[in-house]
């Protein structure tokens, strides 16, 4: 069953929809990288049942389309607590990039839960659900005076992951007040600098991102500039693997960057040549197979989106 739906999420593209390239040399090219794409959401899809919780493996239908995304937006939904939060699904001990920076932050459990169901909704394109305006209720509520989010008595820097990231998610969606949004802005736009998102400090360079993507700022269009060219740079120079560069673009919604030349194809390629041969991504990372079953998610759907983008 899940081959038959990979096949048409993935390698049925090639017939159908999209204008085949003059160079027919291009067009095969195309179709044997979606089948080996094809081929690695199945490992993907194994990796996770074998290592993944069953919040992880219910997640990963429903990003193959095999399970409604509605239904895991209901799980999700039924955690939430009576003042919008939401109880701790478990993404940082799978694994989930930048989570580290959200602990360091000192949000409390319900912090990092209502962050991690946002982040979940995001990704499942359910950003829009009933029990998002809880959540913009409940982070309202937590939101320190200088608009950021954390625990005020560390240092603004380490309050910045967190911050550009629960503001940008918020900003997608129609239920946040404009004066939460205005606030985390100020807070943001302070600190943002080229050389704060320059190097390995991909914590920063994607909550800019993210933030400036899905919230309108006077500072929006030069930042991003800045932070699409310094993605494009980390990658090529192997400063931030595929994997890396391509969860940053996932919780930005978008492949195109300003500033960043990524090519779709060229990106989807080198994603695929981190997966391990036991069909986790992450293979370096230290720790049980549980702490890949967030990267390994994060790869397939990169490997989705990307494939839909050509």
């Amino acid at each position: 069953m899940s081959r038959i739906r990979l096949e048409g999420l993935v390698v049925g593209q090639v017939d159908g929809g999209t204008e085949a390239p003059p160079d027919a040399t291009s067009a095969r090219e195309k179709e044997n990288l979606r089948r080996a794409a094809a081929t690695a959401l199945e490992n993907g899809l194994a990796f996770v049942d074998r290592h993944g919780g069953d919040w992880a493996r219910l997640r990963v239908r429903g990003v193959l389309g095999a399970t409604p995304v509605e239904a895991c937006a209901r799980t999700i939904a039924d955690t939430q607590n009576a003042d919008g939060s939401f109880a701790v699904l478990g993404l940082s001990e799978g694994g989930a990039p930048g989570l580290t920076a959200v602990q360091a932050a000192g949000l409390d459990s319900s912090g990092l839960g209502t962050f991690e169901a946002l982040v979940a909704l995001s990704d499942l394109g359910m950003h829009h659900h009933a029990c998002v305006e809880g959540s913009a209720v409940f982070m309202h509520s937590i939101q320190l005076e200088d608009g950021s989010w954390g625990a005020p008595g560390l240092s603004p820097d380490a309050r910045v992951f967190v911050t550009g990231m629960v503001a940008g998610l918020l900003g997608r969606t129609r239920v946040v007040r404009p004066e939460v949004l205005d606030a985390a802005g100020e807070f943001l736009a302070e600190r943002f600098t080229p050389e704060r998102i320059s190097g390995r400090n991909w914590e920063a360079l994607t909550a800019f991102g993210v933030f400036f993507t899905n919230v309108g700022h006077d500072q929006a269009d030069s930042a991003l500039q800045w932070i699409g060219r310094e993605l494009e740079r980390g990658h090529r120079m192997r400063i931030y693997e595929a994997g890396l560069t391509v969860r940053t673009l996932l919780h930005c919604q978008t492949l195109a960057v300003p500033g960043a030349g990524l090519d779709p194809f060229l990106l989807l390629a080198d994603l695929l040549g981190e997966q391990g041969a036991d069909g986790g991504f992450a293979e370096l990372a230290s720790g049980p197979e549980l702490s890949r079953v967030e990267p390994t998610l994060d790869g397939m759907l990169g490997i989705i989106r990307l494939c839909e983008s050509f």
